[in-house]
């Protein structure tokens, strides 16, 4: 027993539990720490830039070079599978090579589409085409996710914003630890927001009593 025991704690979750309290903030109670979107990739797909001129402030996270050159690549290829099986009549490769450029095309509008620039002199962003208020984000929310893929597996990290509401907004979805944090202080400072980082922490159960939880932070605030 001893023995499965301890092969057992190997594939347990080591990490300390988060202590929501420690944010000093009633809304960490209350808001989702489960991912917000699934997947993610296993590289750094978008880079915090600033944007700023003689007549505005602004910062944007950017598709990076990596991401480009992936779509490139893969649609080159699929190119390249299409061209054989057209030169060799075989039908079904074909369709599979077409299905895999359009998934390809599909891709690169989504990262494209992905890119938020922010304009704190407007107090607004704009993501997908819709420009948004800044005044009810309270918080930048990181959170990682673990990703199963048939070959290999993964975390991918998230940045979200954290609205008054308890919604919360996904801006990057991506796989380097280091570029999420660096460009969630960066974006912290821009916008003097706090950073809620819950990567190196195990999620607690939300199934206990936070109205009881919140009145414990009030009291250690106050």
């Amino acid at each position: 027993m001893g023995i499965l025991k301890n092969l057992f704690s190997i594939f347990q979750d080591q990490r300390e539990i988060l202590d929501l309290t420690s944010f000093g903030d009633e809304l960490a109670l209350k808001i989702s720490w489960e991912p917000l979107v699934g997947g993610g990739t296993n590289f750094c797909t978008h880079r915090l830039r600033a944007k700023s001129d003689a007549r505005s402030d602004l910062i944007e996270f950017e598709i990076t070079i990596a991401a480009i050159l992936t779509i490139v690549v893969f649609f080159a290829a699929c190119l390249a599978g299409l061209v054989g099986a057209a030169s060799s009549g075989d039908g079904l490769p074909m369709l599979a090579s077409i299905a895999m450029m359009g998934f390809c095309i599909w891709w690169a509008f989504q990262l494209v589409g992905d890119q938020t620039i922010f304009d704190r002199s407007s107090c607004s962003f704009v993501r997908k085409g819709i420009t948004s208020s800044l005044e009810n984000i309270c918080a930048i929310q990181l959170i990682r996710e673990y990703v199963r893929g048939n070959r290999h597996s993964y975390y991918s990290y998230e940045l979200n914003l954290v609205c008054s509401s308890g919604d919360r907004i996904n801006i990057v979805d991506h796989g380097s630890l280091r570029a999420i944090r660096e460009d969630a202080e960066i974006l912290a400072n821009y916008l003097s927001l706090p950073v809620w980082d819950a990567i190196d922490f195990r999620i607690p159960e939300q199934t206990a009593n936070w109205d009881v939880k919140s009145e414990i932070l009030r009291n250690n605030i106050g």
